[in-house]
């Protein structure tokens, strides 16, 4: 058994004085809740945050990206034509041609670059 420590406990010592985050936050909290009271204060900052987080989710939605995907192209596929032919004539400019040929067979649920003619392919527009 210990007979001395040097332990003494932060939470029953009422001497200890606040630290500096206390003692910046403290001024600041007592000049704000001189304006609004504790309740009306607390509903404020409720406010705030949804309207904050409404607003940041609306801007989103209308907010477009160049990772955004549209399909609006169908090509059919005709007799003698390849994966790499059809994405190398309508692939965007600066796409790599590999990327392009992995979304087409993303979109296109292709397990292989094996086509056949009369298929109708939906061809991703950036």
């Amino acid at each position: 058994m210990l007979k001395h420590t040097t332990y003494q406990s932060i939470y029953n010592n009422p001497s200890v004085n606040p630290s500096i985050n206390e003692a910046i936050a403290t001024p600041w909290l007592k000049k704000v809740q001189s304006f609004v009271p504790g309740p009306a204060l607390i509903k404020l900052i409720l406010a705030a945050l949804i309207i904050l987080v409404g607003c940041t989710g609306v801007v989103r939605v209308f907010a477009g990206t160049s990772d955004d995907v549209r399909l609006e192209k169908n090509v059919i596929v005709q007799q003698g034509d390849t994966l790499w032919g059809i994405a190398s004539a309508h692939k965007p400019e600066d796409m790599d041609i590999r990327a392009y040929i992995m979304a087409v067979k993303k979109y296109n649920d292709l397990t292989s670059s094996e086509i056949q003619a009369g298929e109708v392919l939906a061809l991703p527009q950036y």
